[in-house]
C-alpha cells in the first residue's frame, strides 16, 4: 500500500488538503482512496477532472468511482513522477 499526503487541484482552482491511500501502483495506473473532509463541498466536483499532486512531487490525474463525508474512491494514471 502506497500512503501520504497531498494536494487535490480542482478545475476551478480550488484545492483540498487530502491523504491517500493506494492498493493499486501497476505501471502508471493508481487505485485507492482519498482522505478529506467533504462536507459542505459541492457534490458536483466528483464530475470534475481532479489531479492530486502528492508530497513527493507525483502527479496524478483522477476519476472519482464513490464517494463519502470523509473519503473519495479513485482511480487514475500517473502524469509525472519526480525522481527522488
Amino acid at each position: 500500500m502506497i500512503t501520504g499526503n497531498g494536494t487535490l487541484m480542482l478545475r476551478s482552482g480550488r484545492t483540498l488538503a487530502v491523504g491517500y491511500q493506494f492498493s493499486s501502483d501497476a505501471d502508471d495506473r493508481r487505485a485507492g482512496y482519498l482522505l478529506c473532509d467533504l462536507v459542505g463541498e459541492d457534490p458536483a466536483i466528483m464530475w470534475e477532472a481532479l489531479q492530486l499532486v502528492c508530497e513527493d512531487g507525483a502527479v496524478i490525474s483522477l476519476a472519482v468511482t464513490h464517494s463519502s463525508d470523509t473519503h473519495l474512491g479513485v482511480i487514475g494514471r500517473l502524469l509525472h513522477e519526480d525522481a527522488a
